[in-house]
């Protein structure tokens, strides 16, 4: 797969003096617990959001020691987001072209020290995103799961935060934590609720009501609001064994459906202005006041 030298005048820069620089949309897709389908989530969003929709869409994927966004579309990096942090190669440098024409950030594989980063390196890592051309219209953050600094980090630099929900009870109660630990830091967060893996849209929407009645109780003035449903799709299976993405392989399926209307309804309700800056800019100074909060 030809690496981001080759992508740069290709698909991010080629007319953009000719077009009107803007910030792109910057959302992160996170989840309390792993195992909740959050990384599918992600690259078939992508990949709607690409061919359906036309948009330029570029995915970091945020789980920087466990990074499996290039497995899930059977591509092989030549380098990873490691590089970037060892000073060996910038972001665009390590750019990789997917399925759809959308542009892939990856992590690194099976790398301890990737999964603790300092402050320091995120906030380098953050930065780094100036080197990115601004022709951009969505960027989706893949983080991990869980609470650590690194998922915290970029959550905090999201203008938009999506977290996956499934029905099983550790998932709910994980979630709540994690939203919890990240309005502590930023009050002001919106927060989207996705209900994955549910028989249908009442299952979703009773989900997301049983976790907001929560939300409600012990975080009051949390926002929270409902993104929509995926259902569970067993032919999700046979394309992650295929290494595609569903909406590529299986289009008429349930989940691709179902995720084409999470997409259409995400963006026919755009978030506010962010203001002036490269997305790197707008990204590190987010961040850089959630991680001044102890």
């Amino acid at each position: 797969m030809d690496q981001a030298s080759g992508l740069r005048g290709e698909g991010m820069g080629s007319h953009a003096e000719n077009r009107r620089i803007h910030l792109p949309r910057v959302i992160s897709i996170t989840s309390g617990k792993g195992g909740v389908g959050k990384t599918n989530v992600s690259a078939n969003m992508a990949y709607i959001m690409a061919t359906r929709f036309g948009l330029r869409v570029l995915v970091l994927d945020a789980d920087l020691g466990l990074g499996n966004m290039d497995v899930l579309f059977n591509i092989r990096p030549k380098y990873t987001l490691q590089d970037v942090l060892m000073g060996d190669r910038s972001l665009p440098e390590i750019l990789v072209r997917g399925p759809g024409g959308i542009l892939i950030l990856p992590a690194a594989s099976g790398v301890e020290e990737m999964t603790s980063l300092s402050r320091d390196q995120n906030l380098r890592l953050l930065e780094e995103f100036e080197n990115l051309s601004s022709d951009l219209d969505v960027l989706l953050i893949d983080t991990g799961a869980g609470i650590s600094e690194n998922v915290l980090t970029f959550n905090l630099a999201s203008r938009e935060t999506i977290v996956v929900v499934t029905p099983e009870p550790t998932s709910r109660t994980d979630a709540f934590a994690l939203m919890k630990v990240l309005f502590r830091r930023q009050a002001d967060k919106p927060f989207l609720f996705l209900a994955n893996m549910v028989r249908d849209r009442q299952e979703g929407v009773a989900l997301f009501d049983l976790v907001s009645r929560v939300a409600d109780s012990y975080l009051p003035g949390l926002s929270l609001s409902f993104a929509g449903h995926l259902p569970a799709d067993p032919s999700l299976t046979q394309a992650v064994r295929a290494q595609k993405a569903i909406a590529e392989m299986l289009p008429g399926a349930p989940f691709s459906k179902g995720m084409e209307g999470v997409v259409r309804s995400l963006l026919s309700r755009p978030p506010k202005s962010g203001g002036e800056g490269g997305i790197g800019l707008w990204m590190k100074r987010l961040a850089g006041a959630g991680l001044e909060t102890p």
